[in-house]
């Protein structure tokens, strides 16, 4: 499966949201995977004829871009009903509403609509009439994209690779973040299905988030990986000096 992760030019925080959703789709299991920031729309037609799928971060809510996505695709454009729904819903606590209400639920048409616990615009996934090619499209904001990829775009391309079963845990590290790159290097080259990664939303008060979000094709496979990781953690940390802190381990579970 060949992907392209475009981020348009307005997007927060580029670098970061590439690496992060290459290394999401990498630990599923894809490998030809391709980046582009600073992405024309314009140029959306032929990047789609050369992919089986594309990430197109900066473009949910934005009638004009959906309306090029929905014409690459094969289909028109629709203010989606769900969508629009969870656009007022989140505008429901506010005193005013803006007054492009309806613009922010455009999407192509037969889309599959991603909510947004952080913001007003959903995301969306949407395939061609003609092929099972397809586009993701986020908003712009780094932690919009991401979750939305953790909370619905990364199923689609899990069924692709038979990750049916995936965890994310965190363990809080002491030391500095020199020290905490060197345990995710060292589990990145160690272990294959796993995204490595310093992620705030871990972060308890003390230490780095050390957190491993992990895909599998069987319950046995994921804890036997999760061990391997724990064991590489505890024993780079021992040759470092690093003090892993005690405490609840933070875990997530979710199964295709």
């Amino acid at each position: 499966m060949k992907i392209a992760i475009l981020a348009m030019p307005q997007v927060e925080h580029p670098d970061e949201l590439l690496s992060w959703l290459k290394g999401y789709l990498e630990a599923i299991g894809l490998t030809d995977i391709t980046v582009e920031q600073n992405f024309s729309i314009e140029r959306l037609e032929d990047v789609f004829q050369q992919v089986d799928a594309i990430i197109l971060a900066g473009v949910a809510g934005n009638p004009q871009l959906v309306s090029k996505v929905a014409k690459v695709l094969g289909l028109g454009t629709e203010v989606n009903a769900d969508a629009l729904e969870l656009v007022k819903s989140f505008y429901m606590d506010k005193a005013e509403l803006p007054k492009n209400l309806e613009d922010l639920a455009v999407m192509p048409e037969f889309s599959y609509v991603i909510p947004n616990e952080r913001g007003p615009v959903p995301s969306f996934v949407a395939f061609s009439l003609e092929s099972e090619k397809f586009v993701a499209a986020t908003p712009p904001r780094f932690e919009e994209t991401i979750e939305a990829f953790e909370k619905g775009i990364q199923d689609f391309f899990r069924q692709s690779t038979g990750k049916k079963f995936s965890v994310t845990f965190s363990l809080d590290l002491e030391c500095q973040i020199t020290e905490a790159n060197e345990v995710i290097n060292a589990v990145r080259r160690e272990v294959r299905n796993v995204f490595p990664r310093l992620d705030g939303r871990f972060y308890t008060g003390k230490g780095f988030p050390l957190t491993f979000t992990v895909y599998s094709s069987t319950p046995e496979e994921l804890s036997e990986t999760m061990e391997k990781i724990q064991n590489i953690v505890l024993q780079v940390s021992r040759e470092k000096g690093i003090k892993i802190i005690e405490k609840q381990m933070q875990e997530t579970e979710e199964n295709l």
